[in-house]
C-alpha cells in the first residue's frame, strides 16, 4: 500500500495492530501509515475506479 499524504510504500499485513494508536474507536477499518500516521482507507482504490467508471460511462451518454 502507498500512503496517499507521504508516498511511504508499506505492507499493510506486517504493520502491527494496522498501526493504530489508540484513537479510541472500538473497530478502526483504517490502515495508518507507520512513516506519518496517516489513515489511509484500505478500498479507496476500488471505490474511485468505480466512480471513474461511473463518471465516464455519464460522459458519453451526453455525447
Amino acid at each position: 500500500m502507498q500512503c496517499r499524504l507521504c508516498g511511504f510504500e508499506f505492507d499493510e499485513d506486517k504493520v502491527p495492530n494496522r498501526g493504530c494508536t489508540n484513537c479510541g474507536k472500538p473497530v478502526c477499518n483504517l490502515i495508518h501509515c507507520p512513516n506519518c500516521g496517516f489513515a489511509n482507507f484500505p478500498h479507496y482504490e476500488e471505490e474511485f475506479e468505480f466512480v471513474t467508471k461511473l463518471k465516464n460511462k455519464f460522459k458519453n451518454r451526453k455525447k
